[in-house]
């Protein structure tokens, strides 16, 4: 109870009251600070000088020789040359988060921009973005594009979202996290409800990014799961997951994974995270048939959201 007052008065103190007529005409300008370059362009001799700019990045422990040495890596070099490559300039990814702080700053007004950087992460693909205080970090080495050398190892439906118009909504997702409350994670309505409030929130932060790009699927399958809600919603309710507090359903219907786990034939030609793309759509009926706004559905019971939802698939 004390998690979901303290959520109730942050959320409260960033959002203006009459959100109909909170919108900002002035656009939110911001640099992105391109660490993989500054860091990559340096001499020994004024390392020190960037160590004082960025210490944050540079962590006590390790002396000058560990980045002296990792300047001189060979595969940091081939990292560097490949980000260069494909981001010599990061215009239509900075638009896209002008347009995500703008939609984002009209809602929660008294929330001050982050720094933005850019950074080389090692290809660590499960931590593209990092929202963490006052700090934005962007690894660019997890954007070089599916079909990159880098991710020839990869399965396909991880490399499939290495790609620049993933930036803008992994960013939105960490904004998701950082506000939507997890105070109601017990049964597995709620787990699907909470990814719901995230994706929807990506629905009005990202108006019009695609919605595949925003839960993460590839073209086939977004089509597969628009196309088998019908199925899914059915074998949910028929198998009475919905208020099951086992954990396995997380990850046979939730975590990012090659299918689901229907154990059925029809496994093999699911995506994963079928489980967030019904909370979605719940959420959407839910928005869709009452009045509600944004931080006042953020703050909701799962099981208020689903019960008013109206929410019934097409056949």
């Amino acid at each position: 109870m004390k998690k979901y007052i303290f959520y109730t008065i942050f959320l409260f103190s960033l959002w203006s009251c009459d959100v109909n007529n909170n919108k900002i005409n002035n656009t939110h300008q911001f640099d992105i600070e391109r660490f993989d370059k500054l860091f990559h362009e340096i001499t020994i001799n004024n390392l020190s000088d960037l160590k004082n700019n960025y210490p944050f990045l540079f962590p006590e422990q390790y002396n000058n020789e560990v980045w002296i040495n990792r300047l001189n890596d060979t595969i940091q070099k081939q990292i560097y040359n490949e980000i260069n490559l494909v981001y010599p300039n990061l215009v239509d990814e900075k638009n896209d988060l002008i347009n995500f702080y703008n939609n984002f700053i009209s809602y929660f007004p008294t929330y001050k921009l982050p720094r933005i950087i850019t950074l080389i992460s090692d290809v660590q693909y499960q931590n593209r973005v990092i929202l963490a205080d006052s700090l934005l970090l962007i690894g660019l080495d997890n954007y070089l594009g599916s079909d990159h050398l880098f991710y020839r190892t990869m399965p396909e439906y991880i490399s499939d979202n290495l790609i620049s118009k993933m930036i803008v909504s992994d960013v939105a997702e960490e904004y998701a996290h950082y506000i939507i409350p997890k105070n109601n994670f017990y049964t597995f309505l709620d787990r699907i409800i909470f990814y719901g409030k995230v994706l929807y929130f990506k629905d009005i932060m990202l108006p019009k990014l695609d919605d595949r790009y925003k839960i993460g699927y590839s073209k086939s399958n977004m089509e597969w799961a628009n196309d088998n809600e019908n199925f899914v919603w059915t074998y949910f309710v028929e198998k009475e997951l919905m208020f099951s507090s086992d954990n396995k359903l997380t990850k046979r219907f939730i975590n990012v994974a090659p299918f689901s786990k229907f154990y059925l034939s029809i496994d093999n030609d699911s995506p994963g995270m079928i489980g967030k793309f019904i909370g979605w759509r719940i959420v959407k009926s839910y928005m869709k048939n009452n009045k509600t706004t944004l931080v006042e559905m953020i703050l909701m019971n799962p099981t208020d959201i689903y019960n008013k939802s109206k929410y019934k698939p097409n056949k």
